[in-house]
């Protein structure tokens, strides 16, 4: 059939979709604090299960709710999953946004809440694009699964369990994590993977308590200790200064290069939206992108020390503290490169140091272009829009790929989704433009008939 009605609905329901997200949006669910898990849990299972999937809620010791759901149309037909979460980060800083974070707004053809860009909007957009294939066509043309768990922003450290224990109820022929972001110019990007994320704290004592500044002459001081430790980690052009930090990662494929080379995206938009004067890899950008999606970071996250409050104290910190994240690329495991800043910091001499690892860590994965689940993707991208998508070997963020990919031997990219550069993913004023919500679901519905279609390679 022609995807024109189903498009055709997609339109007319999206502004009863965009109330459904203003609803979900009200629930604060920030994981790292363990607020509205429960309750943002049985919103999403009530609204898979009116759109007649079987859905229900998986307790995990420890963790809050899986919702899980399934809609078989029919056996002969190919299983997409479309992994989800529940979650947002933390709101802070507070004084910086326009609006309350929990109460969704609409104007100047955004939509402005915490988490709808990350990643509450992707589910309605797909649950959107569900509905309309019903109303045009009784149901959708392949069988679909929804995952969607409640811990993702704090490293999914209960999801892993559920994924081995659930190895059969999450089988499908192909996966969707999240969602992808759009160019300025709304054309759609697809990642293929994600970089992995190493996260944790570097903790120097250099006293049993603070000292009155006075006797900072003669006394150590943990902050500036700390300072000389970060220093030494990264070099002031990005590069990581660890003795093999680089060994193991996936070096650029010309194929992949191929696809980087046509990027529309554009870096003057990407610094106004960041407010920043100028970006690592330049002004060129293919040069930006290449450097974006190739480089490993290392990055500090947050510094503590001393004193921080209103006024002045005149003291010399006996405590510091850093929370680091470093981002790796496929080819590199977390485990590795834990023991190669173990090394690198005894070797230079900061034995002082303390390092703890965060459970909270994903690790890199990413798959190949000639996967049904792209191609389905990228020509679903041309039928919702117009336009040839941006392809992105791998997400500069960390998600759930490596769970599907590598646990599962399902395949799964980032991708169709409702966000763009502009969308301040775990930032103030995060939002997503509606006309990129509404072109998502439209994307989404015609990747379920390029999937239905596609043969497996």
């Amino acid at each position: 059939m022609s995807l024109a009605e189903v498009f055709d609905r997609v339109d007319r329901d999206t502004s009863a979709s965009l109330e459904r997200l203003k609803a979900y949006c009200r629930l604060p669910t920030i994981s790292a604090e363990k607020r509205a898990q429960p309750e943002t849990a049985a919103f999403v299972r009530q609204l898979l299960a009116e759109v007649g999937f079987e859905a229900r809620e998986y307790s995990v010791e420890g963790g809050p709710p899986v919702v899980f759901g399934e809609l078989t149309v029919d056996r002969a037909k190919p299983t997409l999953l479309m992994y989800q979460h529940y979650d947002v980060q933390p709101v802070d800083p507070l004084d910086e946004w326009r609006h309350d974070p929990f109460d969704p707004i609409i104007e100047d053809g955004r939509f402005l809440a915490r988490g709808c860009g990350d990643t509450k909007g992707n589910l309605i957009a797909q649950v959107l694009a569900v509905k309309a294939w019903q109303e045009a066509e009784g149901r959708p043309p392949i069988n679909l699964k929804f995952v969607v768990e409640g811990e993702e922003e704090v490293g999914s450290p209960h999801f892993p369990a559920f994924v081995h224990e659930h190895r059969d109820l999450l089988h499908a022929d192909g996966a969707t994590i999240e969602g992808g972001d759009h160019l300025a110019d709304g054309r759609p990007r697809l990642e293929l993977g994600c970089k992995g994320i190493l996260y944790v704290d570097l903790v120097c004592r250099t006293a049993k308590v603070d000292q009155h500044s006075s006797y900072a002459a003669i006394a150590p001081n943990a902050a500036w200790r700390l300072i000389e430790c970060l220093d030494r980690l990264r070099a002031p052009n990005g590069r990581i200064r660890i003795p093999g930090w680089y060994e193991n990662a996936r070096t650029p494929q010309p194929e992949e290069l191929r696809y980087l080379r046509k990027t529309a995206m554009k870096v003057d938009d990407l610094k106004e939206y960041w407010g920043v004067r100028s970006l690592r890899g330049g002004s060129d950008p293919y040069r930006v992108v290449r450097t974006l999606v190739y480089s490993p970071t290392c990055t500090i996250c947050g510094f503590v020390s001393g004193y921080t409050g209103e006024g002045t104290k005149t003291v010399n910190p006996a405590v510091a503290r850093a929370k680091i994240d470093f981002r790796l690329i496929p080819g590199m495991r977390i485990e590795a490169q834990l023991e190669r800043l173990r090394s690198y910091l005894r070797t230079q001499g900061f034995d002082d140091v303390e390092i703890v690892p965060h459970k909270e860590s994903l690790q890199p994965s990413a798959i190949s272009l000639d996967e049904r689940v792209v191609r389905a993707a990228v020509e679903g991208a041309r039928d919702a829009t117009g336009q040839t998508p941006e392809v992105w070997p791998w997400s500069p963020g960390a998600s759930a790929n490596a769970f599907f990919n590598e646990q599962l031997g399902v395949p799964s990219l980032l991708g169709p989704g409702v966000s763009y550069d502009g969308s301040n993913y775990h930032a103030p004023n995060e939002n997503i433009r509606l006309s990129d919500f509404r072109l998502g679901a439209r994307h989404v519905a015609a990747m379920f008939a390029r999937f239905s279609s596609s043969p497996t390679p």
